[in-house]
């Protein structure tokens, strides 16, 4: 690669690509076209003799390369927001609305208000489960559709992840192994939808369904088989190690979307938050990849 400025608008969207796993929805939040994203990630592939990300099925897998480069990107981006808010210093607390889904808040942010006090200690975070509440400042909403709303951007589809007992992990090391076992869920349809992506065309599995979250991943830890729930659910059972990612995840069709508002005194506030957030989810995402990327050849 020449000796030159780094490529950012390449490896922005480098980055939402790894993340979404779909040029399409990277090109959604970018407020690009489908093709400058294609484009951009096609140029920097020639320019490093590397291929970032291969189609297997309906999804855009990174390679190694891409997912390096989008976490070093990300970093980065983090790095330039800190320093900026040094540079500018302390302009008094700000309060921010936030609406959010209650699951979503009880099951994945209610464990980040430790790391967002540290990360933001001037903005005070009003979290509120109304969803039809028309003052907040900051929606976040399940969608079906990605980026819903005039003003709208998805911040990343649902995946999900087949989930076990870790010293069973080693039997469920192929698609076939995992149709093979006793199957959990802890939403009904969800079995269905992962077939569709791993096995098309032949009848979905059956499976055992949880109408309580806790439930379905608690009988998973006892050994009770394989579990197919999402990393916002199971993050804290996979960070403390009593479940682990056997590969072969799926998306869901199913998008986390977000609606802001630019309310002069407000828009700083948000814009820190939601940079905050972003990172958050590529934390947690990296947690359900697993030890090793699965490939569809095992299956």
């Amino acid at each position: 690669m020449s000796e030159r400025s780094p490529p950012f608008t390449a490896l922005r969207a480098v980055e939402a690509a790894s993340r979404h796993r779909s040029f399409t929805a990277a090109a959604r939040e970018l407020h690009i076209t489908h093709s400058a994203v294609s484009q951009s990630i096609r140029r920097l592939e020639t320019e490093l003799g590397a291929r970032l990300f291969e189609r297997r099925g309906g999804a855009m897998e990174p390679s190694e390369a891409a997912l390096r480069l989008a976490q070093t990107y990300s970093e980065a981006e983090e790095a330039l927001s800190r320093t900026l808010r040094e540079i500018l210093g302390p302009q008094g607390a700000r309060a921010l609305s936030v609406v959010m889904p209650a699951m979503f808040g009880r099951q994945w942010f209610a464990s980040k208000i430790g790391r967002l006090s540290e990360a933001l200690p001037d903005v005070e975070v009003q979290v509120r489960t109304q969803a039809d509440d028309p003052e907040a400042d900051i929606r976040l909403v399940w969608s079906s559709v990605g980026g819903a709303g005039s003003d709208g951007q998805s911040l990343c589809e649902l995946v999900h992840l087949p989930l076990c007992a870790p010293h069973q992990a080693s039997r469920f090391d192929s698609v076939a192994a995992i149709v093979a076992a006793p199957l959990i869920a802890d939403s009904a349809g969800g079995w269905s939808a992962w077939a569709a992506r791993w096995t098309p065309g032949v009848k979905p599995p059956r499976a055992d369904v949880f109408d309580d979250t806790t439930m379905a991943l608690e009988a998973a830890i006892q050994g009770g088989g394989v579990v197919l729930s999402n990393v916002f659910a199971a993050e804290a059972y996979l960070s403390s190690g009593r479940l682990t990612a056997v590969g072969f995840e799926a998306p869901s069709g199913e998008w986390l979307d977000v609606q802001t508002r630019s309310e002069p005194g407000v828009a700083d506030a948000a814009e820190r938050f939601m940079l905050w957030l972003r990172l958050e989810i590529r934390r947690s995402q990296a947690l359900g990849h697993g030890p090793a990327k699965r490939s569809a050849a095992k299956s």
